[in-house]
């Protein structure tokens, strides 16, 4: 019975990894990036909100969790002037400058700005600034403007670098540097005309990954299999295969093999079989269309996170 129970474990973690839920995405992704001010923490927060939703508005908002973009909308603001209003209790009211900026914050190239004139008043400094960022307008017609260009700047900065960023993710995966291979390939926009071969590239790479690190399960498995032959060791092998992602059909055969083995030592054949039998079928079903999405997240997860030097522009 218990191993009954841990086939069973084994097999439903194998098709669930395998499966992933579809997702559409945008043609360019802008990371909304607040330079975090120590004098107006709560405020920062106002003005990162009000970037997301022009990001989410534009439809540039990424379609993927923890996700950021080499590219960015970012805003800075300057006092014009500042004052303490005559009323009972006093308010501060101040007057700021916010220039929107959109452009590719690791390499600090500027794509576009526009200005806005705000006006805020709160019962301190910090107040004041958040009642100016709520009045940030996400319909300006000039903001819109500038996303536009900006959009139309890094797909034409796209068209021309793709090729090397490809070229150097070939070259950092040959040094088992996958991370920040992923990180280059997952920033070419799927508009762009080398969008396809830098996802072949991904998942090529992803599944190399893959199987490197699988193989070393396998191997693990076997020799706790192989130094317990009981159901202890059927119960630390399995255990030790559930860890498995992205699974080729090569490595899946073997692990298959190897529970198999398992199970028949254990006289466990026929309940095996016919739950890895459904595991197959339901793997083969939905490897080909779920291994680029399958792929895309494993490098989301491995992708190192850029750090921006817009040196403001």
């Amino acid at each position: 019975m218990k191993l009954r129970i841990l086939l069973f474990i084994f097999s439903s973690l194998c098709i669930v990894k395998s499966l992933a839920q579809k997702q559409d995405k945008p043609e360019v992704v802008l990371t909304p990036y607040v330079y975090s001010s120590s004098n107006t923490p709560n405020a920062n927060k106002v003005l990162e909100d009000k970037l997301k939703r022009i990001v989410t508005k534009y439809g540039l908002a990424s379609s993927e969790e923890n996700v950021s973009s080499p590219f960015i909308l970012t805003a800075n603001a300057i006092e014009l002037r500042k004052e303490t209003t005559s009323t009972v209790p006093p308010h501060t009211a101040i007057v700021l400058s916010v220039t929107f900026y959109v452009g590719n914050g690791v390499d600090g190239t500027l794509f576009g700005s526009c200005n806005e004139e705000l006006k805020g008043v709160g019962n301190n400094l910090e107040q004041a600034y958040a009642s100016a960022y709520k009045k940030i307008n996400i319909n300006n017609p000039e903001l819109a403007a500038t996303i536009e260009q900006g959009k139309a700047k890094i797909i034409s900065y796209y068209e021309k670098t793709a090729p090397d960023l490809i070229a150097k993710a070939k070259s950092l995966a040959s040094s088992q540097n996958y991370s920040e291979a992923y990180e280059l390939l997952l920033q070419i926009p799927s508009i762009s005309t080398h969008y396809a071969q830098a996802q072949q590239l991904l998942v090529s790479l992803v599944q190399q990954e893959s199987d490197q690190t699988n193989s070393s399960i396998l191997a693990a498995a076997r020799a706790a299999w192989s130094a317990s032959p009981n159901e202890a060791g059927a119960a630390e092998a399995t255990a030790l295969l559930s860890k498995m992602n992205n699974v080729s059909p090569k490595l899946q055969a073997e692990s298959t093999s190897l529970m198999m083995e398992i199970s028949s030592r254990l006289q466990k054949v026929e309940d095996s079989e016919r739950a890895f039998q459904a595991q197959r079928e339901a793997y083969e079903h939905e490897l080909y269309m779920e291994t680029v999405k399958s792929a895309t997240a494993v490098a989301v997860a491995r992708a190192k996170q850029p750090v921006y030097r817009i040196w403001w522009w």
